[in-house]
């Protein structure tokens, strides 16, 4: 990955208490999708940030491996029995050939080079493993602010917007790997914030890490920024329900491969 948007050390610390934990949510769905039945054996989570995925994969298996390349991501998770991290890229998995019993990846995997990502995956797994893809994205809807909406397309994603990424799952590039597609599923979930967490969520969002890694604004900054645009517009006390959504892909390597 020639950019990664999340190696910043201010993102790392930022991220680990500001993202939503949809992943407990995401892999039950998963495991249903997948019919599996806990506990599996390895899982390894590929791009696992700070841990988040990975803690709720453990609901699934007695082993799981989280993947990393950002050191400083990896410098903030925290820390579980049965839980390992190690950095390396999603490219390069640092995992015997047919040793997992599953692999997950969340909302990295549009930061991915797809086509090796999914062969480093396909030859990791045992013949029957598990591929799960998922992602998770904030809707822009906030209960009750309509504003907001307009705010959120008019200024911040005029004045920072999206770095390039590949936003979808692309299950033809699976089929090619070797994968059967098992089942895709839609994600919505409702996340409770303060005004100063939806701050602090938006500044690790990659719009605002490009800009600040570009020199264009201090994380600093552009918090302050953050905080007097959506004081305008929203109650500085008051909990903000958020509306988030998200798609899930389930896919399995064939007994006979």
């Amino acid at each position: 990955m020639a950019w990664n948007p999340f190696a910043a050390g201010y993102t790392a610390r930022t991220y680990a208490r500001a993202r939503p934990d949809y992943h407990p949510y995401a892999l039950e769905e998963a495991a249903r999708l997948l019919s599996l039945s806990p506990p599996a054996g390895l899982v390894i989570d590929v791009g696992c940030g700070t841990g988040m995925s990975s803690r709720a994969a453990r609901r699934l298996a007695g082993h799981v491996v989280g993947v990393e390349v950002s050191e400083q991501m990896l410098d903030a998770a925290t820390k579980a029995a049965g839980l390992a991290y190690v950095r390396a890229a999603a490219e390069s998995l640092p995992c015997r050939t047919q040793r997992a019993e599953l692999v997950i990846t969340a909302a990295a995997f549009h930061w991915f080079d797809q086509p090796r990502v999914l062969g480093e995956a396909f030859r990791v797994l045992r013949p029957g493993g598990g591929l799960i893809v998922y992602t998770d994205f904030f809707t822009g809807e906030i209960e009750g602010h309509p504003e907001f909406r307009e705010w959120l397309a008019g200024t911040y994603l005029a004045r920072y917007p999206s770095p390039p990424r590949r936003s979808r799952f692309d299950e033809q590039l699976a089929r090619t790997a070797g994968f059967e597609l098992t089942g895709e599923a839609a994600l919505s979930n409702t996340v409770t914030m303060t005004l100063a967490g939806l701050a602090d969520y938006m500044l690790t969002q990659s719009n605002a890490t490009s800009a600040i890694d570009d020199g264009r604004i201090t994380p600093e900054d552009m918090r302050r920024w953050l905080i007097s645009e959506l004081e305008a517009m929203l109650a500085p006390e008051s909990p903000l329900s958020l509306q988030f959504g998200g798609n899930l892909w389930a896919c399995r390597k064939p007994h006979a491969a």
